[in-house]
């Protein structure tokens, strides 16, 4: 059966985290704490690729976590993605936040917040996790490049343009939200 994953970074108003952080919070911190995933992270975290098989790691991240918000993802995302640039990547038979753990790697993708690209941050938050991003994805051209290779080895589906969005829009995306004084909402999801 085929596939497309997506996900989405979008900066919002603090109006708008205000009303998706007590429907969208929970899920992801009882998916983070709990659940058949939380062992395969806390191995992948540990010791990386040797120590949990990708496509193990790919099964447990919960792609479907928020599906039965979509409409009010979809809702949120509409009314904001005209107001300036945001991330979004998809991949054929591929999660592009999954690809992008790989690509970083158990430390740097792990001081991440969220669970596997899932997020509802208010603007306090986004101010207060920017220097950490900003440092998961600072890397030299050859972390770069071996990031590049991981990222194309789990998502070898995915286009030359998501593929660099997932390594270069996530920082830039995060700053406009922190200038702006915005939160950010991050999920990971397939269409119905």
């Amino acid at each position: 059966m085929s596939f497309t994953g997506f996900w989405v970074v979008m900066p919002v108003p603090a109006a708008e985290v205000d009303k998706l952080v007590p429907v969208l919070r929970p899920l992801i911190e009882a998916q983070a704490s709990s659940g058949s995933g939380q062992g395969v992270l806390e191995r992948w975290l540990r010791g990386g690729s040797e120590a949990v098989d990708v496509l193990e790691l790919h099964d447990s991240t919960a792609p479907y976590l928020l599906d039965d918000h979509l409409d009010l993802l979809y809702e949120v995302w509409g009314a904001y993605e005209n107001a300036g640039p945001f991330l979004k990547a998809s991949c054929r038979k591929g999660y592009p936040a999954v690809g992008l753990a790989h690509a970083l790697g158990p430390e740097r993708f792990g001081a991440l917040p969220g669970w596997f690209g899932h997020f509802v941050l208010t603007p306090q938050e986004v101010q207060a996790t920017l220097p950490t991003v900003e440092a998961a994805f600072a890397l030299d051209p050859a972390q770069r490049q071996a990031a590049d290779q991981r990222l194309y080895e789990l998502l070898a589906e995915a286009s030359d343009e998501d593929t660099a969005a997932l390594l270069d829009d996530l920082v830039p995306t995060w700053r406009r939200a922190a200038d702006a004084g915005q939160g950010l909402i991050g999920a990971q999801f397939v269409p119905s």
